[in-house]
């Protein structure tokens, strides 16, 4: 598929929506929130832009128009209070940037959609499939490369390996187990995890975007040079057409919708390995937009039915370093 070609977005008929809706990102203290809300900036949005978080010191509160401090995601009350600002803001369109809250807007998405709410979300099984590590692997492992995943200690014959929690974001609860010592110690520690095979080489971080129909329509991989609580703080954009095509593939397969953020790591022979996927848009989808893709404002064109044009992505490093802001004593938390 050329990326220079003309995409054709379904479903159409958004017109509604407006030529400047207002749009809610979710996830405010991550970093996936705050690119999002730069790179609409960046591509002229004219809209408004609403955010939510649970934690009231969330950053991306004062990088956006309005915002409210929500309940936390397993609080009974957390959908009726994001009704409540999506009312109260005329909230049209939903890009969530949080593993947290985009299974609870894909479960809902039609019941949004009722209420001219459009979801820039996967449908709810595929969202489910991608969150929980070992259904995925499960789901994907007799047609694309995966490393070698179980559940059980005592079928691990080779080390080092790594364990990760099999619900689980970031890098949080992930370790490398040098021998069968470290990887009983983790098993005995925590509930509930995947174990796979240590894979050696580079790590990417792929960000796709498909279409509200399900056809994938960008893959652009970035290689992780460097990262901190498993973000990337350095990178480096490169065109692979066979990590390309895999993640495209791997899209349709799973019907996908919107952005999502791919993670392969390559095997000691070279071959890149599928490790998970996040259904949403990643921490580092910031990078992807400086090398010319802005993935948040196509998902705003494609959820207002606009036709859209897909560049070729420039292979640029990205470093990354940190920025302030300066919280005012007056600055109350909006309900």
């Amino acid at each position: 598929m050329s990326l220079q070609s003309q995409i054709d977005p379904q479903p159409r008929g958004s017109a509604t929506l407006g030529d400047a809706p207002t749009v809610l990102l979710p996830g405010a203290g991550g970093d996936a929130a705050i690119g999002a809300m730069r790179s609409l900036r960046r591509a002229g949005f004219q809209g408004k832009l609403v955010t939510s978080d649970a934690d009231p010191s969330s950053p991306g509160f004062y990088l956006a128009d309005a915002w409210a401090v929500l309940p936390p995601i397993k609080d009974p009350g957390f959908f009726a209070a994001a009704l409540r600002l999506m009312e109260r803001e005329r909230v049209r369109i939903i890009l969530p940037t949080s593993g947290f809250d985009t299974l609870v807007y894909a479960e809902r998405q039609h019941e949004l959609a009722e209420l001219g709410i459009r979801a820039v979300v996967s449908p709810h099984e595929a969202v489910q499939t991608c969150v929980d590590k070992w259904r995925f692997h499960e789901a994907v492992r007799e047609r694309f490369p995966v490393p070698v995943t179980t559940l059980r200690a005592d079928e691990v014959q080779e080390f080092p390996c790594f364990v990760k929690p099999r619900h689980g974001k970031g890098s949080r609860g992930i370790a490398l187990c040098r021998s069968r010592a470290e990887l009983t110690a983790q098993v005995e520690a925590h509930d509930d995890l995947v174990i796979q095979e240590y894979l050696p080489g580079e790590e990417f971080s792929i960000d796709t975007l498909s279409d509200l129909a399900g056809k994938a329509l960008v893959a652009v991989p970035r290689l992780r040079l460097a990262t901190k609580a498993g973000i990337s703080v350095r990178g480096r954009i490169v065109l692979d057409r066979e990590i390309e095509e895999t993640c495209l593939r791997l899209a349709e397969f799973l019907g996908l919708r919107g952005p999502s953020c791919i993670q392969m790591r390559r095997d000691p022979q070279g071959r890149a390995k599928l490790l998970e996927i996040n259904p949403r848009m990643g921490g580092g989808t910031m990078f992807t937009t400086l090398a010319g893709v802005n993935i948040a404002a196509l998902s705003v064109d494609l959820a207002c039915g606009r036709p859209i044009t897909i560049p070729t992505p420039r292979e640029i490093t990205v470093l990354r370093y940190h920025d302030e802001i300066v919280v005012p004593e007056s600055a109350g938390s909006a309900v």
